[in-house]
């Protein structure tokens, strides 16, 4: 991930991005049935006591290993990491990465900001209580997360490139970048591959990635159903800062952007992506897309789309907007997460357009 957005407090009322502060005041819907026998033995599972690791680094290579107690090579960011066996004691400092573990099975022995993510990141399974908070996303405690004896870290640059080495030295540390220009549907797909691998569960991420294209399916089948195979739709989220309202459109390089050419959907949005993938836009900027259907998260307390916007004239005379083709997501619904988070993204986009 490149720049991490603003996290000042007039952010902490936005439509949650692991680079923001979040939302506020949101309770979303929790179960899906797609999901279900996941959720079940994500939440069953149970971190084994440390086993000894040690890492080295070099370059190239591919994530190889099996889920006995044999070594392990992944590769990441900072080259490829070898592991004396599978990790079974996990720090996850994003919350993208502690999503994963859940999806595979494994209870992380310590989470950053352990309380925002049961409130912001509402899909799959919750930690149970022996998981450690281990501080801030953007400054954990080196000191906690040392006393945890983790066998692995998980991290993301954006948060950690300045202390990876501190990490590395205690623990072997994965990077990743959850923003990658490459595509971020399939850097989340291939990311809990890799850590699948890392944890000596490999088969867990290709069944959590089977329920997840499972989903998908259903949520496209619902869709054609109704007619809507083909509908041009643009995905944003918004949110007030300095008192002002923000909109941001997603694009192609996102992981609703890259839900929706699978749901058989098409993308309106053609702006130019930022550091995250998306389009910071005033309303003057949303009229090359007004003829497509608007899907967008916003907090409960803070819904710039039912609030704000429609006060401005130039707002209610854009198409979408006079006929009624603005839909809100669920504010739960968690535009950059893992396997679970995905599906939701999946279930939500074919919900609005077919409700």
């Amino acid at each position: 991930m490149r720049t991490p957005p603003r996290t000042s407090t007039a952010r902490t009322a936005s439509t949650g991005h692991t680079g923001h502060t979040g939302r506020t005041g949101h309770t979303g819907r929790t179960g899906r049935p797609a999901l279900a026998a996941l959720l079940a033995a994500a939440a069953l599972a149970v971190t084994a006591a440390g086993c000894g690791s040690a890492a080295e680094e070099a370059g190239g290579g591919s994530p190889a290993g099996n889920g006995g107690g044999g070594g392990v090579t992944v590769t990441h960011l900072k080259g490829s990491t070898t592991l004396k066996a599978p990790a079974r004691k996990v720090v996850a400092l994003e919350w993208t990465y502690a999503e994963d573990l859940l999806a595979l099975g494994v209870s992380p022995a310590g989470v950053a900001d352990v309380e925002g993510y049961g409130q912001w990141v509402t899909g799959g399974p919750r930690f149970g209580a022996d998981v450690r908070d281990v501080g801030t996303r953007q400054a954990p405690s080196l000191e906690t997360i040392k006393a945890l004896k983790p066998d692995l870290i998980i991290t993301s640059k954006v948060r950690s490139e300045a202390n990876y080495a501190q990490l590395n030295e205690i623990a072997p540390t994965l990077m990743f970048d959850p923003y990658s220009a490459d595509g971020e549907y399939e850097e989340m797909r291939a990311t809990l591959k890799t850590i699948g691998t890392a944890v000596g569960r490999p088969e867990a991420a290709d069944t959590a990635l089977k329920e997840l294209d499972a989903k998908i399916g259903a949520a496209k089948r619902k869709l054609d159903a109704a007619g809507e195979g083909g509908t041009e739709v643009t995905v944003a989220r918004g949110y007030t800062t300095d008192g002002a309202a923000v909109v941001e459109v997603l694009t192609g390089s996102t992981i609703p952007g890259g839900l929706l050419p699978r749901l058989g959907l098409r993308n309106a949005w053609r702006g130019q992506a930022d550091a995250y993938g998306m389009s910071k836009v005033d309303i003057e900027g949303l009229k090359p897309v007004e003829k497509s259907s608007l899907l967008y998260v916003a907090a409960r307390n803070d819904d710039v789309f039912a609030t704000a916007l429609p006060k401005n004239a130039l707002w209610r005379n854009l198409d979408f907007a006079k006929n009624d083709r603005v839909h809100a997501l669920d504010p739960g619904t968690w535009f950059f997460g893992g396997p679970y988070s995905t599906a939701r993204v999946a279930d939500e986009i074919a919900d609005a357009l077919t409700s």
